[in-house]
């Protein structure tokens, strides 16, 4: 009976504890570009729909989480701090306080000829918003 109750009590913290694939997924297919576009997974650690998944790095268009720095694709990252540093990258796609965050910078989309549905516009931010001197020279 105690290992019952135990096994109730854990079933909800695993299940939240990772990406919210459903979220993430919507947002990808509404990333519009001129042609129909494709995304490699560099980790795994997010299932993607087939529609978007790419069968290998130089088939697709955009790199999810990144092992390294790929030069010649654009780039989805798995952190804010990736996000600031790494200028490749159009967005991140992390988790934090147990919800899946996803941030898109408007001028790196712009820069790569990608643009969000206006759905979507709540994930966007400007590139300013990166740097925290730009912030306070906005005030």
């Amino acid at each position: 009976m105690k290992n019952i109750i135990y096994l109730l009590l854990l079933a909800p913290l695993t299940l939240m504890g990772g990406l919210d694939s459903l979220k993430v997924n919507s947002t990808l297919m509404n990333i519009k570009a001129s042609k129909p576009l494709k995304f490699y997974n560099g980790d795994k650690s997010l299932t993607i729909k087939k529609v978007l998944a790419a069968s290998s790095k130089e088939s697709a268009d955009i790199i999810l989480f990144p092992l390294k720095s790929e030069n010649k694709k654009i780039q989805i990252v798995k952190s804010y701090k990736s996000l600031k540093t790494n200028k490749d990258s159009v967005g991140a796609i992390y988790f934090k306080n147990d919800r899946t965050q996803i941030v898109f910078v408007k001028e790196r989309l712009k820069k790569n000829g990608l643009k969000l549905s206006d759905k979507y516009k709540k994930y966007i931010i400007n590139e300013c918003q990166l740097s925290p001197i730009c912030l306070l020279s906005m005030y």
